[in-house]
């Protein structure tokens, strides 16, 4: 698992049970990847191989491979609780 992030803008996502602040700082948002690669790997039972997360000014994108679409919407939901209120990309693929 890797994450990566991009500026030091604040980033948003799209989807959240409750609205979280925003990450202000590189690290905050560094910690964001983390928290959610671990959230990720943690709802899929380790799923998804070489799962990404990466974070910046525009939203999150999430990367990687699984054998399920179920696999990929767990990864998507886990995701969503932490990302926030902006946009969440889920460019997972799903490979038999």
């Amino acid at each position: 698992m890797s994450h990566r992030v991009s500026g030091s803008s604040p980033v948003v996502g799209r989807f959240a049970r409750q609205p979280h602040p925003l990450p202000e700082t590189l690290a905050e948002a560094e910690q964001l990847a983390a928290s959610i690669e671990r959230a990720v790997s943690r709802e899929t039972c380790g799923g998804v191989r070489n799962l990404r997360v990466e974070v910046s000014g525009s939203g999150i994108r999430l990367t990687g491979r699984c054998t399920s679409f179920y696999t990929k919407q767990k990864a998507q939901h886990a995701a969503m609780e932490l990302s926030g209120t902006g946009e969440l990309t889920n460019g997972i693929e799903v490979i038999s």
